[in-house]
């Protein structure tokens, strides 16, 4: 039973671990390769009781063993510094999750210790799983933000005597040009927009907002009316640098606007301003 229990484990928990590498230095996992990877690491494994020399030894076998799974799994593929330092992490963080719950579960009770000894790979499984579709979040999330952040730039509006700051989108679906400028318009919710001004420029935008020419753009929820104002300077930020814009803003509401994000800029004013 011994055997088994090494093969199922070590075979789970290095797959596992190439799986959390690949995903997050590379657009997919290579199956074969980790399947490969992982059927390598299971034999040592099964070696390792074998082995007669000593802790340091052992240590520098199990560190070449982890080097020659790297080259199978990242070989001629992206990153493979970074992917297979990756996999080194993994692998620490799966067996050391499977210790530390196993340790704590066995210190619980006799029941919970016999389980640990009766289905040992059903611990092996839950825990890899668990560390793995966590892992699997965490880096969808990192990914996430790395494919936004060059599309973020602060920005601050001067009007009405006031300046406003907007977290701001380069959204490349925003082609909105005002027809009677020729100016583009960078769009905004009009409740946001209004939340960040002092009394004296709430009460200058009130007194003139049925004035503003209404136009008709298109958003991801659809077409619909936006009321363009003119500011007196729009500076974006990209990075330390701030670059003047000419822009009208297009204030819309009616929840039109997407939650995430307070201003959405017309790429061609980046084009123009960097």
């Amino acid at each position: 039973m011994y055997i088994e229990f090494v093969i199922l484990d070590n075979f789970l928990l290095t797959y596992l671990a190439g799986a959390i590498s690949a995903r997050g230095c590379h657009k997919r996992v290579n199956v074969w390769r980790t399947l490969a990877a992982a059927a390598i690491g299971t034999v040592a494994a099964v070696l390792y009781p074998f082995m007669r020399c000593g802790f340091w030894l052992q240590l520098l076998v199990k560190i070449g063993l982890g080097c020659v799974l790297c080259v199978i799994l990242f070989l001629k593929t992206k990153k493979p510094i970074t992917s297979s330092l990756l996999f080194f992490g993994s692998t620490f963080a799966l067996g050391g999750a499977v210790y530390a719950v196993w340790t704590g579960l066995c210190s619980v009770n006799s029941a919970a210790a016999l389980y640990c000894r009766q289905c040992p790979v059903f611990i092996c499984l839950g825990i890899g799983c668990i560390v793995y579709f966590c892992s699997r979040y965490v880096i969808k999330k990192l990914k996430a933000m790395h494919a936004r952040a060059p599309y973020e730039y602060g920005t601050e509006v001067e009007i009405f005597g006031c300046k406003l700051h907007f977290d701001a989108f380069l959204d490349t679906g925003n082609c909105v040009f005002d027809d009677s400028t020729g100016l583009p318009v960078i769009i905004a919710d009009i409740d946001r927009f209004a939340s960040k001004l002092d009394d004296g420029a709430s009460r200058e935008f009130i007194k003139g907002f049925d004035g503003y020419r209404a136009i008709e753009i298109s958003t991801p929820a659809g077409k619909t009316t936006a009321r363009v104002v003119k500011p007196s300077k729009i500076t974006v930020y990209s990075d330390r640098h701030g670059h003047t814009i000419e822009a009208m803003i297009g204030l819309v509401g009616g929840n039109k606007f997407p939650a995430a994000h307070e201003m959405l800029l017309n790429p061609i004013v980046i084009a123009e301003g960097v």
